[in-house]
């Protein structure tokens, strides 16, 4: 086997074992040794990732490039009822994978906020794309444009995600976390897009 081959497969089982750990405990609670646990020199870990922060760093970027190609080839296809259920296929599949990806957009660890904005970028614009298209089959109403638009559900995005982390939820795991965030989203959207109003009663 080449060394570079052997190389991508060692990465790959520390990722893997990674994932888990960070996915089971959060990035705060999650320990190299439990990681080390699974069979992997410690040595081993350290030669490929220099510390902890490291290894998380590289897990999101594993887990949001797997999360925005998937939801990619349901947005080039699909509506937004259909590309919310991608997502939540997407989760439901490894719930690792959905704990880290929604404990990143949720609640992101303090000393690494700007990295995770750049990690998600592809991510948010992917989404910025799939609003763009939505409203495009909308007619907007008088004073509004699609930027005003689009701003405002980027507002609406960063509240509810700040909402999901009241201290209300402090006892829910991160997997319930990432559920009710989910189920909740699409209600949120509609809202966003339709009101909470009927229409007739508006003038009331």
């Amino acid at each position: 086997m080449k060394r570079e081959e052997k190389t991508r497969l060692t990465r790959e089982k520390i990722i893997t074992a990674a994932i888990e750990e960070f996915g089971e405990k959060g990035y705060k609670a999650a320990s190299i040794n439990h990681i080390c646990d699974s069979g992997i020199a410690k040595g081993l870990l350290y030669h490929n990732y220099e510390n902890k922060d490291a290894l998380y760093i590289a897990c999101l970027k594993s887990c949001f490039q797997e999360w925005t190609d998937s939801l990619s080839a349901a947005a080039a296809t699909a509506g937004i009822e259909d590309y919310l259920k991608a997502r939540m296929d997407f989760l439901r599949a490894d719930r690792w994978k959905a704990n880290i990806i929604l404990e990143a957009l949720v609640h992101p660890p303090e000393q690494h906020r700007a990295e995770i904005a750049g990690i998600r970028q592809p991510y948010d614009e992917l989404n910025l794309a799939l609003l763009e298209t939505v409203l495009n089959s909308h007619v907007l109403r008088k004073g509004v444009d699609q930027e005003r638009a689009l701003n405002y559900f980027m507002m609406m995005q960063d509240m509810f995600n700040w909402y999901c982390c009241n201290p209300r939820f402090d006892k829910q795991s991160l997997e319930q976390m990432a559920l009710m965030h989910e189920k909740t989203l699409p209600e949120m959207l509609d809202y966003m897009l339709y009101g909470i109003v009927k229409e007739d009663e508006r003038s009331c």
